[in-house]
């Protein structure tokens, strides 16, 4: 039955049906922005299954390996040169998926988290002053039409995303009296999974349709070799027996 054993190291193996314990940590932020303002302090964490913290963590920043070996990464008053990519690792685990930090120097930010959502899932948007300076009379736009307005800077939560919340989002709001307009952030809401996930699992696409022409393959081979096996069983007990009639061995002498 070798299909269905395929099939079932198949469902072990799939997305949805992972049971193999494949050590990847995740690393995630508070705040969750992954745009930040210079001097805004962040800290990454590295994490297994979602919920584990990690001891003797490795840390990656731009392919540099960081002299941080908790499972926290603290920045504190950021700075232009800290973008870039980070990366963690713990001992018997592989590298933990790319996380982009940007840190910029502008007197509005918009920030959102995640920039990518599924259909159904949430999204968190904030209009962001430089050194945390209050912000006043905002506006939020989507697709340039105004969203929302707050007399005071109130974040939005979107909730059950759907396709129609897809689009280019800014604010403007007033920093000491001067009216100044954030950056424009695109937030896609898709039914499919993001991009880097489909990039993941892109081994196991080409991998399982060639497992199953490996395996149909060796079926055939077993089941005509069987069947050639048991006719040629056949044929030798029909020669047998036809022999056997043909020369039904020595007559006894008459009486």
């Amino acid at each position: 039955m070798p299909v269905f054993l395929l099939w079932t190291a198949l469902l072990l193996l799939y997305p949805g049906g992972m049971s193999v314990d494949i050590r990847k940590p995740t690393v995630s932020l508070n705040p969750p922005w992954t745009t930040i303002m210079e001097e805004d302090n962040v800290t990454l964490t590295c994490k297994e299954n979602s919920s584990l913290e990690l001891d003797s963590t490795v840390w990656f920043h731009n392919k540099t390996r960081l002299g941080v070996t908790t499972s926290s990464l603290n920045i504190v008053k950021a700075q232009p040169l800290q973008s870039g990519v980070y990366r963690c690792q713990n001992k018997g685990s592989i590298l933990s998926k790319r996380v982009y930090l940007k840190v910029v120097r502008e007197w509005l930010l918009l920030q959102v988290s995640p920039e990518v959502v599924m259909e159904g899932e949430s999204f968190l948007i904030k209009c962001h002053g430089w050194k945390n300076r209050d912000v006043k009379k905002v506006t939020y736009y989507r697709n340039g039409q105004a969203l929302k307005y707050w007399y005071e800077n109130i974040n939005i939560s979107i909730s059950n995303a759907t396709i129609g919340d897809s689009g280019t989002y800014y604010c403007t709001g007033f920093i000491w009296k001067i009216n100044h307009t954030s950056n424009i952030v695109n937030i896609a809401v898709t039914k499919d999974f993001p991009t880097e996930l489909q990039n993941e699992y892109y081994w196991l696409q080409i991998l399982i349709p060639l497992m199953v022409v490996i395996l149909f393959a060796v079926d055939t081979g077993l089941f005509i070799s069987t069947q050639q096996q048991l006719k040629l069983l056949l044929k030798m007990k029909r020669t047998r027996k036809g022999k056997n009639l043909m020369d039904p061995g020595p007559k006894p002498d008459p009486k």
